[in-house]
């Protein structure tokens, strides 16, 4: 009768636990997303994309494992939740506290570079600037970033993790 009450030890193993994993890549997309000027690099996702990267990285490296591309997909996908989370509620408690928006100034500053090569384009995005810092924090851009949020940064991240998972390969497959 004792023994029908033990958990069973047969049947396949249960996977290493991935939650430090998770916690390592939201942290670097969390660093990379509010640091400034290092915030420059999620113009074009490449922190986001290397949070879950490394949050994939550790995974393998940490349990000697081999991932399928989608394990590798998933936990970076959760990891970019998390980080994402935690940066835009960070990013809504410095907005309405100091009016401080993590890489504003550096964005505004390479969009005029990019964008305002015309003394009229120059003038129409400043205006576009004065206008969105006027607005401030608003419910609509609340739920604008919160939707992006949840949208973008387990995408970028889910596809760091994917590159990780066919990039490093270590031990059997335990996915």
């Amino acid at each position: 009768m004792a023994e029908e009450l033990q958990p069973s030890t047969q049947g396949a193993a249960e996977p290493p636990d991935n939650f430090t994993s998770i916690l390592i890549g939201a942290g670097v997309i969390f660093i990379v997303s509010v640091v400034p000027f290092l915030n420059l690099l999620n113009a074009c996702c490449l922190g986001i994309i290397g949070g879950g990267f490394a949050g994939a990285f550790h995974y393998i490296n940490a349990y000697s494992l081999t991932l399928t591309g989608g394990n590798g997909f998933k936990l970076g996908a959760l990891a970019g939740l998390l980080g994402g989370l935690a940066t835009l509620v960070v990013s809504f408690l410095l907005q309405a506290v100091f009016d401080y928006q993590p890489g504003t100034e550096e964005v505004q500053q390479f969009m005029l570079r990019i964008l305002g090569t015309t003394p009229e384009a120059k003038m129409e995005l400043e205006q576009a600037f004065r206008e969105q810092r006027a607005e401030g924090l608003t419910v609509s851009s609340m739920l604008t970033a919160t939707l992006g949020t949840l949208i973008l940064y387990p995408l970028f991240a889910g596809l760091g993790g994917a590159i990780a998972s066919s990039a490093v390969q270590r031990g059997k497959d335990n996915s």
